[in-house]
């Protein structure tokens, strides 16, 4: 058995399915989200050619955690993704609190803020490498083109690992993909047909 650990950079997916499938500026706020499980097997499915005895370990999820600043609806619609996300096997999610910057004053004091992620990739990064360490996979799929990420797979190529990365591809719209300079990484490039097997489209703030 050649036990698979999926990897993915939540925010960094959804942006490259809306840039690379969509019209970020007339789509609804929902395209671009996946559902993470459905993303691990398929990128599991994808390397079966080559190496039949793959199977699905992990399905590791990094995303911002919406904060009071974003409002109720927000964190309750993030907190019911969260949990959808958990309630399927394999599927684990590591969050931080988004942190604000205020980017408008009214009378002395913030009145609009922009939210950020901050720590994610780092945590994103530590499990990698950490996971490589410990010998908790034989196969790293890392679903990100961050490239704040490439000393985590550098660890775990040296210790070993076969890593392999993913990302979303357009003719329209050529896919930006995680590089190493002188390491081969073997690059899920996915279109749009794969982007629809994956897809989700609810809308978890309006969920009762």
């Amino acid at each position: 058995m050649t036990r698979v650990a999926v990897f993915i950079d939540y925010e960094n997916i959804r942006y490259g399915a809306r840039n690379a499938f969509g019209d970020p500026r007339r789509d609804p706020y929902t395209f671009g989200h996946v559902l993470p499980l459905r993303l691990g097997l398929l990128l599991k499915q994808l390397g079966e050619s080559i190496d039949p005895d793959r199977e699905l370990i992990a399905v590791s999820v990094y995303r911002g955690r919406p904060g009071p600043k974003s409002g109720p609806r927000a964190q309750a619609g993030a907190a019911r993704q969260f949990a959808s996300w958990e309630a399927q096997p394999l599927v684990r999610v590591r969050s931080r609190q988004l942190r604000y910057q205020p980017i408008a004053w009214s009378m002395g004091r913030p009145s609009e803020w922009r939210a950020e992620e901050k720590g994610i990739d780092v945590m994103m990064a530590l499990d990698i490498a950490l996971g490589a360490r410990d010998d908790m996979y034989d196969v790293a799929i890392v679903a990100s083109a961050d490239s704040d990420l490439v000393p985590a797979v550098e660890v775990a190529l040296d210790a070993g690992k076969r890593v392999e990365t993913a990302m979303w591809w357009s003719s329209a719209n050529p896919h930006h993909r995680l590089k190493i300079p002188g390491r081969r990484l073997w690059n899920h490039a996915l279109d749009v047909a794969r982007f629809e097997q994956v897809r989700d489209d609810a809308d978890y703030t309006r969920m009762a």
